[in-house]
C-alpha cells in the first residue's frame, strides 16, 4: 500500500471516528431532554444538528429553538470555560442570521456530562462573527451551565423570557400595524427565492437574461431587509426584542452582502438605473442561498409567536 494510501485511510478513520463521537453526543443529548420535548432533524444540513419542539403542555408549549452539540472524547476546560476552537465562521454566521434562539451544547461521552449556552451569549455582538478573516472560531461555553435539573430548569426559564419579551413587542399596536404587511412581503419574496435557486449563477459575465434574474434575487434580499426593519424602528430600542431582531437582521444582512456586495445600493421604489451594474460572487452565491432562504423561513416563524400569544391570553 501506498504512502498516499495510508494517508487516505487514516484520514478516512479520523472522520469516521469524530463522525461516531457526534452520533453519541446527540444521543445522549436526545436522551436527556424533559419529558415532551421532542427532537426533530434540521430541515437541511446548514450547521444545525436539530430543532427542539416543546410539547409538555406548559407554559412554553410549541415554543422551539435550534440547538448545535459539540461532542468530545475529553473536553478542554479553560478559565472555566468548555473551550472548543475550529467551529467553522459560516455555521456561527447561520446561528445569527436565524432569529431563533440556538442552545450550544458540549458533551462529555466519556463522562456522560453535558453543558450549554445561548449563542447570543457566547458572542455579543454579530461584528465578533463577521468581523475577521479567520476560517474558524472559538467558542466558550462556561462550566457552571451543567445540563442538569437546574440547567434545564435555567433554559425553560430562559425561553420563556425571550419568547415572552419577542411577543410582548410584536403585540404593541404601534408594531402589530406593521405587522401582517411585513410578514406578507418577507413570505412573498421567500417563494421568489425558492424559486430562482433552481437557476445556477452565470460563471462569467451574464447576458442580459442571466443578469435580470441575479436582480430579482438580489431585489427578494433587499424586501426581506426592509420588511425586517420596518418592524425593528416600531420596537422600543432598549427592549430585548430589539436586541434579538436587529442581531438577526445585521447576519442577514451581512451573508447576503458577502454573495451580492452592491445590494445595498438597490433603490426600495424599483427605479433601477439603466446602467446599474449586477455584481455578485457566484462560489459564495451558492453557498448561502439556502441558508437565507432557511433564515427568512426562520423570521416569518418569529414575526408569528404574537399570534400565540393572542391565542393564549
Amino acid at each position: 500500500m501506498s504512502t498516499s494510501d495510508n494517508l487516505t485511510n487514516t484520514r478516512s478513520s479520523g472522520a469516521n471516528q469524530n463522525a461516531d463521537i457526534g452520533d453519541q453526543g446527540e444521543l445522549w443529548f436526545a436522551a436527556e431532554l424533559p419529558r415532551g420535548w421532542v427532537w426533530q432533524p434540521p430541515r437541511r444540513d446548514l450547521g444545525k444538528d436539530g430543532l427542539i419542539v416543546v410539547r409538555d403542555n406548559s407554559d412554553i408549549h410549541n415554543l422551539e429553538f435550534a440547538v448545535q452539540v459539540k461532542s468530545f472524547i475529553q473536553p478542554v476546560v479553560r478559565d472555566g470555560h468548555i473551550v472548543k476552537s475550529g467551529v467553522t465562521r459560516s455555521a456561527v454566521q447561520y446561528w445569527f442570521a436565524s432569529p431563533l434562539p440556538t442552545l450550544i451544547v458540549a458533551v462529555d461521552t466519556t463522562n456522560r456530562r453535558g453543558w450549554f449556552a445561548w449563542h447570543l451569549d457566547i458572542f455579543h455582538s454579530p461584528a465578533e462573527v463577521f468581523g475577521g478573516d479567520a476560517e474558524t472560531l472559538t467558542i466558550r461555553i462556561p462550566e457552571c451551565n451543567q445540563l442538569n435539573q437546574d440547567g434545564w430548569d435555567t433554559i425553560r426559564r430562559q425561553l420563556k423570557e425571550h419568547f415572552g419579551s419577542i411577543q410582548n413587542a410584536l403585540w404593541d399596536a404601534h408594531v402589530t400595524a406593521k405587522l401582517l404587511p411585513a410578514i406578507n412581503l418577507i413570505a412573498t419574496a421567500v417563494e421568489n427565492l425558492v424559486k430562482l435557486a433552481n437557476s445556477p449563477p452565470p460563471a462569467g459575465a451574464p447576458d442580459r437574461d442571466e443578469g435580470m434574474t441575479v436582480l430579482l434575487e438580489q431585489i427578494q434580499h433587499r424586501d426581506i431587509l426592509h420588511a425586517a426593519r420596518s418592524i425593528l424602528q416600531r420596537i422600543n430600542s432598549a427592549c430585548e426584542a430589539h436586541k434579538q431582531i436587529e442581531f438577526c437582521i445585521e447576519a442577514y444582512e451581512a451573508i447576503a452582502l458577502s454573495a451580492h456586495p452592491r445590494l445595498n445600493e438597490l433603490p426600495l421604489d424599483n427605479n433601477i438605473p439603466a446602467d446599474l451594474e449586477i455584481t455578485y460572487a457566484p462560489k459564495i452565491l451558492v453557498q448561502t442561498r439556502q441558508r437565507l432562504i432557511e433564515a427568512a423561513i426562520d423570521m416569518i416563524r418569529l414575526l408569528t409567536t404574537s399570534q400565540h400569544k393572542q391565542q393564549t391570553v
